[in-house]
């Protein structure tokens, strides 16, 4: 890597990790950076996933005063989560990596539709969910298919379990960033461990972004929070749809 790399790199993942530690959908924006690097989209995948838990554990870390009261909840749906990465990581590495290669330009733009309507969608559910309660179905479903699509993929993971845990549990929002961010941690852990085996994992790229993600997870919190959501959501946006044209433009 040139050293004009390690800078793109490296501040792509102080992003991503500030981000996620914020709403989700930080990915949006590594991973573009890995594929800009030359990566093949698997590898870039799974480097990503590798680099990015730092940040994940920092911000678990910062969390851990609301997570001390929720530990029944964060013991039964981390294990559903875990079962929903385990899947979503099989999948990935035993499907043939073409699947991926074609499948990734959707998955970006789903991951920016997740973005976008998040705030109006979670107001929604939420406001039906104080009405008719949450059945236990719909809540550890929701975890479980987050858990399989954060380890097959990864971008907007955050966004998509923040939706399901603010429409479904009748907690304050920070204490739902809390389990999300917990949650997040054990679905990318689990990713992390089998990718690092089995998967085509950019070691010196996975050095920078860990670095990085695991300040920007613990520390960027506050600079994120300075700007309004939607400054990050329209950041996230045009880097993810850019993204996702040019990968069908040149496939």
């Amino acid at each position: 890597m040139t050293l004009a790399e390690i800078v793109v790199i490296a501040l792509a993942g102080f992003v991503a990790g500030t981000i996620n530690a914020v709403a989700g959908g930080g990915s949006l924006l590594s991973f573009p950076a890995l594929l800009w690097l030359g990566l093949p989209p698997l590898a870039a995948n799974v480097t990503n996933t590798v680099g990015l838990l730092p940040g994940y554990l920092g911000t678990a870390l910062a969390y851990r005063r609301e997570l001390a009261g929720q530990r029944r909840l964060a013991v039964v749906s981390g294990l559903v989560a875990l079962v929903g990465a385990g899947l979503g990581a099989a999948l990935l590495l035993l499907l043939p990596p073409d699947v991926f290669t074609r499948a990734v330009p959707f998955l970006l733009v789903a991951g920016c539709v997740l973005i976008v309507v998040q705030p109006r969608l979670s107001r929604l559910l939420r406001a039906r969910t104080r009405t008719e309660g949450a059945h236990p179905v719909w809540t550890y479903g929701g975890i479980l298919v987050a858990g399989a699509y954060g380890a097959y993929f990864g971008a907007g993971l955050g966004v998509m379990l923040f939706a399901v845990l603010a429409t479904v549990l009748n907690l304050a929002l920070q204490e739902v960033n809390a389990i999300k961010g917990w949650l997040s941690l054990l679905i990318n852990t689990l990713a992390a461990i089998a990718f690092a085996v089995f998967g085509p994992v950019h070691w010196v790229a996975v050095l920078v972004l860990a670095t990085t993600s695991l300040a920007g997870g613990h520390l960027g919190g506050r600079l994120a929070r300075r700007l309004s959501d939607q400054v990050l959501r329209l950041c996230v946006l045009a880097v993810g749809i850019a993204s996702a044209s040019w990968l069908v433009a040149t496939s």
